[in-house]
């Protein structure tokens, strides 16, 4: 009797180690076989939602100076700050914070082609750190029309007005619809399909009683009633100068902590940051009311890492 248990024994120890063994090989090969974490391709984040300046200049926004100012250190972060994501929050991207990031930023013209604006990129270390001054520059949004915004999928194009059917006098180069151009002023941008005129973007140089406007049509060939006028098109900035004075190290040894790509090509600039070290940055906005000369508005900046 006292041989038959033990005899049970050992064959119920060996079926609980073969079972042990199964569940490791099966776990093995679940672990061999799953989808690999995507580490070279990323979507686009929204860094900056669209809005005009932040302040006049960066010291109405952080006032650095004086005895006793907390603008700088961590506390006074602005809720616009941009965290940079983790692994652990974007498993599908798989990257880490910090290392280097490519910007892209884009904004309204109100005041006919290349409107401009400036910029400073400050960040802070985890939930400790004072203000670093990353780099500031300026920009100029180029004629690359911002079709569709990377992060929703939306129309940047009709967002003031976004008319269809629209009558065209070939003579006066005006488009009319009643009561269709609220808000519009002379100076912004325009978007026009349709027959007898060239498609294209142009400047409204005349807005009367929001029922008509008149636009700088590069080719007229006669009057039509089909056009679709979208105004206040968002363009990528195809211009970014920076101050060299205020570049940001880094490691203090690379050169390429700091640089640009394509930019002044009529392209989409694009802005490149070693960010290693920085759980948050915010782009600061400023000449930039969409009012003032030739100063844009509504700007957006998208972000990924690089």
């Amino acid at each position: 009797m006292a041989q038959k248990i033990k005899n049970i024994g050992k064959i119920t120890l060996a079926a609980v180690l073969m079972a042990a063994i199964v569940i490791s090989v099966s776990v093995l090969i679940r672990i061999a076989t799953a989808e690999p974490v995507d580490t070279y391709h990323s979507g686009w984040n929204l860094v900056r939602t669209s809005a005009d300046e932040d302040g006049a200049t960066f010291a109405a926004v952080y006032d650095l100076t004086g005895v006793g100012t907390t603008n700088g250190d961590f506390a006074s972060m602005s809720d616009d700050a941009f965290q940079i994501p983790s692994r652990n929050e974007r498993n599908s991207v798989g990257y880490a914070p910090g290392t280097k990031w490519v910007f892209a930023i884009c904004g309204k013209c109100y005041n006919d082609t290349d409107d401009t604006f400036s910029f400073d990129v400050v960040g802070w270390s985890k939930s400790n750190g004072m203000m670093h001054k990353i780099v500031e520059g300026d920009g100029v949004l180029g004629t690359q029309a911002v079709v569709t915004y990377p992060d929703t999928g939306g129309d940047a194009l009709g967002e003031l007005v976004s008319l269809t059917s629209v009558a065209y006098t070939h003579a006066s180069e005006t488009f009319t619809s009643t009561n269709g151009f609220d808000d519009v002023v002379a100076g912004m941008m325009a978007r026009v399909t349709g027959t007898g005129f060239t498609n294209e973007i142009v400047n409204i140089t005349t807005v009367t009683a929001n029922d008509s406007v008149v636009c700088d049509i590069t080719t007229s060939t006669g009057n039509g009633t089909d056009a679709t006028i979208q105004i206040n098109p968002s363009f990528w900035a195809d211009t970014i100068n920076l101050d060299a004075t205020t570049k940001w190290q880094g490691s203090g040894t690379d050169p390429n902590t700091v640089s640009l790509l394509n930019s002044a090509d009529n392209e989409v600039a694009l802005l490149v940051l070693d960010l290693a070290g920085l759980e948050y940055i915010q782009f600061v906005l400023y000449d930039c009311d969409g009012e003032t000369g030739e100063e844009a508005g509504d700007i957006r900046v998208y972000g990924r890492p690089y």
